[in-house]
Parts: structure tokens; sequence; C-alpha cells
């Protein structure tokens, strides 16, 4: 860019002799007055040529306060003509009051015209160095934009760390994984430190990371799965691979990290293989059911003719009357475990307490041991049409988790009873299951359709309230709760309504 050289001179033509004498040298040069440059930009000023007499106190305050809010590449230069070179009280305290001006380039009069261009020259020189670094950081800035933005709109999380695991940079899907302010607070390295780590239930060292071990080798790691602590307390999985930076010497100088978040995608395995094993336990069950109602079918035919004999003593035939009753509720049993696993191709009719029949033989043994009392009402209701294998899954699911919050035993109250949906107006059957166990608080019960949460801890996959609703849904129905915590009057009712033919 085309630099001028500023001459300030208050006095006669001083100011007009020295712009002449700096133009025929070839140099651009223009008179202005000192409150024209306080009131400029500092990006478009060149040099400052200065007479002395110009610099009143109030005009240095001025041009201190200018000098000082330059942006941070900008470091104006400015020479000033002074008189004498002696030493007097005088000049000692013009040395004093230019104090604020910094360090400027003092030239003594009666100067030589070549001293003078010589000065302005350098200073023009450095003054077209610095608008160089000016541009420079601009472009760089600008890269470093477009950097950030690169990385923030990657569906994965980027971290680029020193050697010693600093990070350095991070991209805004890292924060969304983690859940740590990495990127927004301005000392990313004071975020170096890392929540828990654990891979196969397995407690990881800090040594053993991703990032450290490729930093130490020199090497690539491949992907690999963590359970993550994240910074609001909670677990999550992720998918963690890194890479050395290594520079044209071979010399690593830190390293890159990609975490991507396979939380849903890791839960959804875990659920499918959970759920694959148990329907593999169901079509056992059900299959060594179906096989033992042959044996069971030939001991009762043997007990009944055995019950024929008149010669028998009257306290064996009590005896046989007692096995021939335990018999027949043992074969109910199996009755209604293959029943409730009996899946028919096609939706059909089929009755409240059909549906809730096997299900309840299935639990009332626990509900024995629980010393929980079963309260059944049944209102006359016109059948359903349903997946009867599907709705047995969801009162399965809301009857075993009924008993679960009893553990100290308690009322489980089931009701069924013609209904009408208070959204849509359709006719059908409503299932109300209600409990007596510690209930649920209102942000747990806002939650417990979601996928994955449970508050079962380890022994819970968080889908089984997920899929009921989801079944319910499917078949045009809908499934609501309500829930206490409060003393004497804890507990949870489910409300579960099917319309009549949804299909």
């Amino acid at each position: 860019m085309s630099l001028s050289v500023h001459v300030i001179a208050p006095f006669g033509r001083d100011a007009e002799l020295i712009t002449t004498v700096l133009r025929q040298s070839g140099l651009a040069a223009t008179g202005v007055t000192l409150e024209s440059v306080v009131q400029s930009q500092a990006d478009s000023l060149g040099p400052l040529l200065i007479a002395e007499e110009a610099l009143t106190p109030a005009a240095i305050q001025d041009l201190g306060k200018f000098l000082h809010e330059q942006p941070s590449w900008s470091d104006l230069p400015v020479l000033i003509l002074t008189g004498s070179g002696r030493e007097t009280l005088r000049t000692s305290r013009q040395q004093t009051e230019r104090l604020p001006l910094g360090s400027p380039v003092l030239l003594e009069r009666p100067i030589r015209t070549a001293t003078l261009v010589s000065s302005v020259q350098a200073a023009l020189r450095a003054r077209a160095r610095q608008y160089e670094i000016r541009d420079v950081v601009a472009e760089l800035k600008e890269e470093r934009e477009l950097l950030q933005a690169m990385l923030d709109s990657l569906p994965v999380g980027v971290v680029f760390a020193k050697p010693s695991g600093q990070i350095v940079r991070a991209n805004r899907r890292l924060e969304s994984i983690v859940r740590h302010p990495l990127v927004s607070t301005p000392d990313l390295e004071s975020h170096a430190q890392r929540p828990a780590l654990h891979t196969d239930g397995r407690s990881v060292a800090e040594h053993e990371f991703p990032l450290a071990r490729s930093i130490k080798t020199g090497r690539s790691v491949p992907p690999e799965e963590y359970l993550y602590e994240r910074g609001d307390g909670t677990k999550a999985w992720v998918s963690m691979a890194a890479s050395p930076v290594v520079n044209e010497s071979g010399e690593v100088t830190g390293g890159v990290i990609s975490l991507s978040d396979i939380d849903q995608q890791k839960r959804s395995e875990i659920a499918l293989i959970q759920n694959e094993k148990l329907a593999a336990v169901g079509r056992l069950a059900a299959s060594i059911s179906h096989e033992i109602n042959n044996p069971l079918e030939a001991v009762t035919n043997l007990l009944y003719l055995a019950r024929q004999n008149d010669r028998l003593p009257s306290d064996v035939k009590g005896f046989l009357e007692t096995a021939d009753g335990e018999l027949a509720r043992v074969s109910q049993i199996v009755s209604n475990t293959l029943q409730f696993h009996r899946q028919s191709t096609k939706p059909r009719a089929i009755s409240a307490e059909q549906l809730l029949q096997p299900t309840l033989g299935l639990y009332s043994g626990r509900l024995t041991n629980a010393n929980i009392k079963l309260v059944l009402q049944h209102k006359p209701a016109a059948p359903i049409t349903c997946s009867e294998g599907e709705i047995r899954q969801v009162l399965n699911n809301l009857i075993g988790n009924a008993i679960e919050s009893m553990k100290l035993g308690g009322r489980l109250v089931i009701r069924s009873k013609a209904s009408k949906s208070w959204k849509t107006g359709l006719s059908g059957v409503r299932i109300t299951i209600a409990d007596t166990g510690h209930g649920m608080d209102a942000r747990v019960a806002s939650r417990i359709f979601e996928a994955f949460y449970t508050t079962k801890g380890i022994n819970g996959t968080g889908l089984g309230l997920w899929i009921s609703k989801g079944i319910v849904d499917k078949h045009g129905g809908s499934l609501q709760v309500r829930s206490s915590t409060e003393a004497n009057r804890s507990g949870t009712v489910f409300s579960l309504f099917l319309p009549s033919d949804p299909f």
C-alpha cells in the first residue's frame, strides 16, 4: 500500500517546507493537524513527523491515548523534530512530558536533509512491514476461523493435543459428546483432566488412553469402544481413535483424537442381545412346557384309574385326590406358559380377562412370595382385536414392574372395563394396573417411556416401557401413568387403553 508521512508543524510555513523537502526526495508527505490524527483510524496512517512545539501537554495526552489504543499489530512510528541537543532543565522536562508517547525517534534541529530523508524512509519501511504483518495476521485469523468452522461441522468430536496431553483445539461436537466446556472456555489447557473411562468393566489408566498410546508409539490407534463418564456424571458409549502428529524430522509434536457417539447404537446392540436371550428362554420354556404336557396327562390318567379301585383305604384315596389336584395346578401353569409365548399370526378378537390370565398365572408364585395381595375387578366389555402376544408383553412388563416396586408387600389392583379414548373418542377397553409401591417423582415419571432410561441400574435396559409404548401406539391405543411418593400414599397407576378394532 502507498504510505504518506503526516507532518504536524503548527507555526508559519514549517509544515509546507518540510513536506516540500520530502516530496522532492520522492516521499509522499501531507501536512495535517494533531486533532485530525487522533480522530482517524490507526490502520490508515503512515508515520508521524511532529515539530516539538506542537506537543503541548494536552496534545501529548491525546496522542498518547491514541497510540495506546492501537491494534496489537500496530506500532505507529513517531519522529519528533527537537530543538538544540544541549541538556537543560527545559529539555529534561520535555523528555518527562513525552513519556506517554513511548519511544519516539528524536531528530535534532537544525537537521541535514539527507538525515531527515533517511530517517523518514526507515519509518516508512517499518510502517509498511507492520501492514504486511497485519495482513498475514488477518489471513491466519481467517484460516483459523475456517479450520474451526470445518471442525465444528464434523459429525465426530475432534481434539488436537500436545505431547503432554493438554488440549490446544477442539470442536463443538466434542462438547455435546463429553459434556465439558472444552471449546467455549478461553483456557483450553485447563481442561486437560479427563473423566473416568471404562472398557469391559475395567478402569483404564491414563497411559492406556488411545491418545497417550498413539503419542508414545508414534502409531495410529484404531477405533476402540469405551463407556465414558461425561461431565454431567452420566455415562455413554463412545468410539475413540487417535493418531500422532509428526513433524518433518519425524518427531511427535502432538496427537489427534476423534470421538464418535455410539451410545444409542451400543445400547441397542446390548438390548437386542438381551431380548434375543429372553426370546430364546421363552421358546425353550414353551418347548419344555409342551413336552411336559404328555407325561402330565399320563400321570393324571393313572391317578384317575387308581382312584377307581374300591379296595383302596380311604386315606390313600385322599392322598390320590390331593395329588390329582396338584397335578391340575401344574397343568394350568404349563398351559399358561404355552399361551403366554404363543403368538397368533394375525390379530384376533380377545377379552381383557383372556389377555391377563396367562400373565397372572406366571406371576402367581411371585405374588404369594412377595406378600402382595391381588385384587381383580373385571366389568363387562366387548372383545378387542389385537396381536395378543404383543399386548401380553405389555401387560407382563407393567405387572412385573409393579411387583418389583413392592419389595415389602402391598396391593396390586387390576381393573378392566369398557371405555372410550380421551383423545380420539374411540370405543375399547381400559386396563388399569395400580400398585402400592414406592412410586416415582415427577422427573422420573416424565422420562420412563424414553429409550434406555432406567432406574434399575445394571439390572435394567431401559427398553421395557419404551417398547411397550411403541406396541400400544401401533395398536392405536394409549399408555399413561400417574404416580406418588408421598408417605402412606405412594404408588403408581398405569392406564392402558386399547381400541376395539385398530386394524
